[in-house]
């Protein structure tokens, strides 16, 4: 999962010269075993880079922040942003296909990246919740079992 992710920042400026990405790995195991997901490769990066540039997209500074994490049967990968966040209301519904918030219509798109990346990682036996505080920022957290677990 973390070639996966190493891939992040250069594919967020093919998208948008402005966007960036930091990749947090602070805290990686010895074993690289450890960091081995049974899956697509393929559909969980376009997973994760739905999510990427969305807090790309609806952040100030076209930043996210990714960040890995491991324990021993889970693996989990949060995403992070500055942006103007979201009500409540809407992040209950934003995994909907087609579902929009009211103030995101003067920014390109179509409500379906995060409705794909939702049934993508759960394909892969995997959850994603999103937490948001409005006025500051969102972040979603991708948990994925680990490879033989």
């Amino acid at each position: 999962i973390d070639e996966v992710l190493l891939s992040l920042p250069s594919q967020m400026t093919k998208v948008d010269p402005a966007y960036t990405v930091t990749l947090d790995f602070d805290q990686l195991p010895e074993q690289v075993d450890a960091l081995l997901v049974f899956g697509n490769e393929d559909l969980l990066f376009m997973a994760i880079k739905n999510i990427v540039v969305n807090a790309c997209k609806y952040s100030g500074d076209h930043h996210a922040l990714v960040s890995l994490k491991v324990s021993p049967t889970r693996i989990t990968i949060t995403v992070s942003d500055k942006g103007k966040g979201m009500k409540e209301k809407d992040v209950e519904k934003i995994f909907q296909p087609f579902f929009r918030a009211a103030d995101t219509h003067a920014t390109p798109g179509f409500g379906l990246g995060l409705s794909l990346a939702s049934r993508i990682l759960k394909l892969h036996k995997g959850t994603i919740l999103a937490e948001s505080v409005y006025g500051n920022g969102t972040t979603f957290t991708i948990e994925l079992p680990a490879a033989g677990h």
